[in-house]
């Protein structure tokens, strides 16, 4: 009887720590680029759209980010935010069970940045204003 014991113990153990280890949620990993340099602290929003449910990072200094603990299929939509880059964003994708590394960098384009410039003339007007 004490064998019986000792080997329905051990063969449960077996069974729960195989049970446990399943997979059940997607994790997707990426890169954000300009093209030539990473782009940092890019806010990352991805939505399930049956659900609408949300989930947010942000990319570490090189670029990279990661989302855990995703539902299994989609469609998914992206979304790339930051200060000095142009707002991205793709839609349509499903997610495997597991990881899903992102086959290449999201490609994002920079903000341009517009100087005044102030013409000979107006500095002119303004000093004799003075």
């Amino acid at each position: 009887m004490i064998k019986f014991k000792l080997f329905f113990s051990v063969a449960l153990f077996f069974v729960v720590s195989f049970v446990s280890a399943q997979i059940t949620s997607s994790t997707i990993n990426g890169k954000i680029t300009d093209g030539d340099l990473p782009i940092a602290n890019a806010s990352i929003t991805l939505t399930y759209l049956p659900t609408n449910s949300v989930y947010e990072t942000e990319t570490d200094k090189k670029g990279r980010f990661s989302l855990d603990n995703l539902e299994v299929g989609g469609p998914f939509k992206i979304e790339v935010k930051g200060s000095n880059i142009e707002n991205y964003s793709r839609s349509g994708f499903q997610l495997l069970l597991g990881d899903n590394d992102l086959p290449k960098p999201i490609m994002v384009r920079k903000k341009e940045t517009t100087s005044q410039v102030v013409s000979s003339n107006e500095k002119e007007n303004t000093l004799k204003s003075s």
